[in-house]
């Protein structure tokens, strides 16, 4: 087994075991949140983060991915980088603040809008202060280092919102939490990359630059087309329908497919890009790798979605409290859309590590060429819910097209990527039949819809889904077993862990 294979699978299990123990708990805060706050106060900062979030893919100038890419001498790379990155971030911050007002007003808010645009907006220059230490912590595929930086940033933030929801502050709550868990996530990336050779003085190289920019603008801009892609259906709620839908369209879409995304992400971004980077020109071995992790993260993506969709009636009055059930079918419609990001997700590392990012940006242009039509049609008479089915449809689109893209630099992945992903389904669907037949029965044992009830589906779920693997899949649980014991250093310690076939017997002297 390789060294590269092994680093890969090591970083995996890091950011899918970081991600399950801390994101089960997350989850239980963000759902304590919103039952302290109303959907009109999560409504406003997600219209701020619609400027804010774009801004930080914009005063990136692209260096994320210049930085694990480049072969160039990394110590003036994370230099220029830093430098770049800073500036551009306290422009944008300055920016903000002076023109809080029609941004506002752009975004269809109220003067609350104002005063969070302008307090919020040092959490773009808080953002500029991570991308190098992140980038190099994934060019050096560090990945423990960057899952314990990013997620008890993300826990911090919502554990501050609480205590500041409980003690009266509202919508402030939400604005100084995502601040404060940006800061944490932050100074955590500068501990964990030490010495910081971004703050060390370097001779300008034109060559050098010339080259950054180079790589680091198309991907900058395919970023932003991404970004465009995935707020614009928040902006449109905000100027047609106000703040109070946008809260409930966007904690739908967090708790669920954005919880899919950072499954995803977690793994594809932050794990397979800079391996992807080192074998890119084995193309062979590259297809494989792409297949292999297309079908590892469905494993993980499949039931969490389908999950989410069937219990949706259940949970969400029993976790969430009743001023949220009105976004039940749009959680639905956002569940089953998670389980295109496997396919959506593994696409974009691949183009960059081929040296192609033009291939994102077509990608999301072609994305954006569907989505925003099908917004505008499908806002007015359905409101957000025909909102979520036009991301879900233009989604569905830009996947089959990523696809296609895949196949032309890796011949042959198109159809295997399918043929592939058919146990996963298959075993989703045998979990939703049973969960369908028998969770009726299950709420009349529990004495109605309750916590007990749905921890029982929760069960019934996970134990269908699991066999079904089990008997459809031995043999990638099997390799899975393989790999974790390997990647952890377990068989060195505890040869007997492994099976038998796969144990390394003496030479028997002749």
């Amino acid at each position: 087994m390789s060294n590269l294979k092994l680093r890969t699978a090591r970083g995996s299990i890091y950011m899918t075991a970081i991600s399950f123990g801390i994101r089960p708990i997350s989850m239980l805060l963000a759902i304590w949140l919103a039952r302290l706050l109303t959907p009109a106060d999560f409504g406003l900062v997600a219209l701020a983060m619609v400027v804010f979030n774009a801004a930080n893919l914009f005063t990136d100038l692209g260096m994320r991915p210049t930085v694990v890419q480049t072969k160039e001498d990394i110590n003036k790379v994370a230099h220029y980088a830093f430098v770049l990155v800073m500036a551009a971030s306290i422009a944008f911050t300055v920016f903000s603040i002076l023109v809080a007002g029609p941004i506002a007003r752009l975004l269809g808010g109220s003067e609350g809008l104002v005063e969070v645009i302008r307090w919020m907006a040092v959490y773009v220059a808080i953002d500029g202060l991570w991308i190098v230490p992140e980038s190099l912590l994934r060019r050096d595929l560090r990945f423990k280092e960057l899952g314990l930086s990013q997620l008890p940033g993300e826990l911090a933030s919502t554990i501050i919102a609480i205590v500041l929801a409980l003690m009266g502050f509202g919508v402030w709550s939400l604005v100084i939490g995502n601040c404060a868990g940006q800061l944490l996530r932050a100074a955590l990336l500068w501990w964990y990359y030490r010495p910081w050779i971004w703050l060390r003085p370097q001779k300008w190289d034109r060559d050098i630059l010339r080259g950054m920019f180079k790589f680091g603008l198309p991907s900058m801009g395919n970023g932003l087309l991404r970004y465009s892609q995935a707020q614009i259906d928040t902006f449109v709620i905000g100027r047609r329908l106000g703040a109070g839908p946008v809260g409930l369209y966007n904690k739908a879409l967090n708790l669920t497919g954005r919880l899919s995304d950072m499954l995803t992400t977690s793994i594809f971004g932050n794990v397979l890009f800079p391996s992807y980077a080192k074998i890119q020109d084995d193309r062979p071995r590259l297809a494989r790798a792409y297949l292999k992790s297309s079908k590892m993260v469905f494993l993980m993506i499949v039931p969490v979605s389908v999950g989410l969709a069937i219990s949706a009636p259940l949970l969400v009055p029993v976790l969430l409290g009743p001023q949220w059930t009105p976004m039940i079918p749009i959680w639905q419609i956002f569940s089953l859309y998670g389980l295109l990001r496997p396919i959506v997700s593994n696409a974009a590392p691949i183009f960059q590590a081929v040296g192609q990012p033009k291939r994102n940006l077509t990608s999301g242009l072609v994305l954006m060429a569907i989505k925003l039509p099908l917004i505008l049609l499908l806002v007015g008479p359905y409101g957000t819910i025909g909102v979520a089915v036009a991301v879900t449809v233009a989604t569905l689109i830009g996947m089959l097209f990523n696809v296609f893209q895949v196949n032309q630099i890796l011949p042959g992945t198109a159809t295997k990527t399918f043929t592939q992903s058919l146990p996963f389904f298959l075993a989703g669907g045998f979990m939703a039949l049973g969960v369908f037949l028998l969770q009726e029965p299950i709420i009349a044992l529990a004495g109605g819809e309750n916590l007990l009830a749905l921890t029982l589906v929760v069960l019934l779920a996970a134990v269908i889904y699991l066999v079904a693997i089990l008997i459809m899949q031995w043999a990638l649980v099997l390799e899975l077993y393989e790999l974790f014991i390997k990647a952890l250093g377990f068989d060195r310690r505890w040869p007997r862990l492994l099976p038998a076939r796969l144990r390394e017997h003496p030479q028997t002297p002749k």
